[in-house]
């Protein structure tokens, strides 16, 4: 450049016919022939071992061809480039302070880079800390709500439960609407069924407004019976029995009443209404009602009362 010309000198004016690496080649071997002739001129100081004359004087001419080969060699570099030689070094100095200079650049600018990427990933991170805190309040108000819908929902639970016991200890007519089954059905139409209907008024119409159960009339017929199935396991308290009203009521007559297999009591006499109170420790699933005479049996209507369910591990 115009500057360094000139500081340093202009070189336009050198016609240079050598290549950078003759131009290092000669530069060693002036350096290697310095160096070689200085260590010739060390030993020249030292006192010699006794030797041959022939021999120093051979080691003589040596040394001396060396500093005539050095002194060429300096002239003839003097004469390429005379002056300026080190202004040549000098210059490749320069170079590799700017190229020094540039990386010098460059690594600022990569911890200038460095700088920013650090503070964002900082800004970033505590963006999400400030809402990963936020989340986390945010659960621990859901906890605190969900911990007091608990335990509303264990109140209720409670009350539910309090309510069930007093539910299954109460006393109630559980037979109503329950399946039933009876061995034979009278033309096809008094089902045993209508046994447990809810109707059982005083009206003599036992086949329209209030029907009977009938099984199938016949002589000589026996073991007519009658099946409720309760749906599950109830302590029984009474059983009662509406007896047919505008005719047949000795029908009733020998008929046994069952809670599965212990016997609650018997009809002997003719009444509209039977009740059969069982013990204490009564628990049933079925009642059955059984006719033990060559007889049929019809009745407007079997209620059970009891309380329950139970299970079998609470009887």
């Amino acid at each position: 450049s115009s500057g360094i010309n000139a500081e340093y000198g202009d070189f336009s004016h050198l016609q240079l016919s050598l290549t950078s690496s003759e131009m290092k080649v000669m530069l060693l071997q002036i350096t290697l022939l310095s160096w070689f002739t200085n260590v010739l001129c060390a030993q020249s100081d030292v006192a010699p071992d006794p030797a041959p004359t022939s021999l120093r004087d051979e080691v003589a001419a040596l040394k001396e061809q060396l500093r005539e080969e050095s002194l060429n060699l300096r002239e003839e570099m003097n004469s390429l480039f005379g002056d300026n030689l080190s202004n040549l070094l000098l210059l490749q100095v320069i170079d590799l302070i700017k190229e020094v200079k540039d990386m010098q650049g460059l690594v600022r600018a990569q911890g200038e880079k460095l700088e920013d990427m650090d503070s964002k990933l900082a800004e970033k991170i505590e963006d999400m800390d400030s809402k990963l805190v936020e989340k986390m309040a945010g659960l621990e108000t859901m906890g605190e709500a969900q911990n007091q819908k608990m335990v509303e929902v264990e109140s209720l639970v409670t009350k539910f439960d309090s309510k069930v016991e007093v539910m299954i200890s109460e006393v109630r007519l559980i037979s109503q609407q329950k399946l039933t089954w009876q061995n034979s059905t009278w033309q096809d139409r008094l089902f045993s069924d209508y046994a447990v209907d809810g109707h059982y008024t005083l009206s003599d119409d036992w086949n329209g407004a209030n029907p009977i159960q009938h099984p199938v009339s016949g002589h000589n017929q026996r073991n007519f019976m009658l099946i409720i199935d309760l749906g599950g396991l109830f302590k029984i308290h009474t059983v009662k029995l509406w007896n047919r009203l505008e005719c047949c009521k000795s029908n009733s007559l020998g008929v046994f009443i069952y809670a599965d297999q212990q016997l609650l009591g018997a009809i002997a006499d003719e009444k509209p209404l039977y009740n059969f109170k069982a013990n204490d420790e009564v628990y049933a699933q079925k009642i059955y009602v059984k006719q033990s005479l060559v007889k049929n049996m019809n009745f407007r209507e079997v209620q059970v009362f009891g309380s329950g369910p139970f299970n079998e591990n609470e009887v």
